[in-house]
């Protein structure tokens, strides 16, 4: 089995997609990649770069957004030597702006973060 690092990087208007390399393990894969998020975001600490290592080991991406138009996505894809594992086909699905705000405002709806107090004990949206 064989780790493809790739990376994705948007910088205002302009996306750039960059396959970064191959492992023969997973943890080298994170490895590599951190390395990247490490040079794209100067100021993390050591221990923020072992954090990120952890997870892209365990859940194979990784996303950090500097701000609204500067965002780096991290993907380690497993390759069987013959073809791709079926469900790893996709290496990033990146949505649109607009698509990811009405995802979040309708996670955050769906958890019942509407009910907003304003100073008094009546919520300013009751659920009925």
């Amino acid at each position: 089995m064989f780790y493809i690092v790739t990376c994705l990087i948007t910088e205002e208007t302009n996306t750039e997609f960059s396959i970064i390399g191959a492992a023969a393990d997973k943890k080298t894969a994170a490895a590599m990649a951190a390395e990247i998020y490490k040079d794209y975001n100067k100021t993390a600490s050591f221990q923020n770069i072992e954090m990120i290592t952890e997870w892209l080991a365990t859940r194979s991406n990784y996303s950090f957004r500097k701000d609204k138009n500067h965002r780096l996505q991290l993907a380690i894809t497993e390759v069987d030597t013959e073809k791709t594992v079926p469900n790893k086909q996709v290496v990033f699905s990146a949505a649109a702006e607009q698509d990811e705000l009405m995802r979040k405002v309708s996670q955050a709806l769906f958890e019942g973060k509407h009910t907003a107090e304003r100073g008094n004990d009546t919520p300013s949206c009751p659920i009925s």
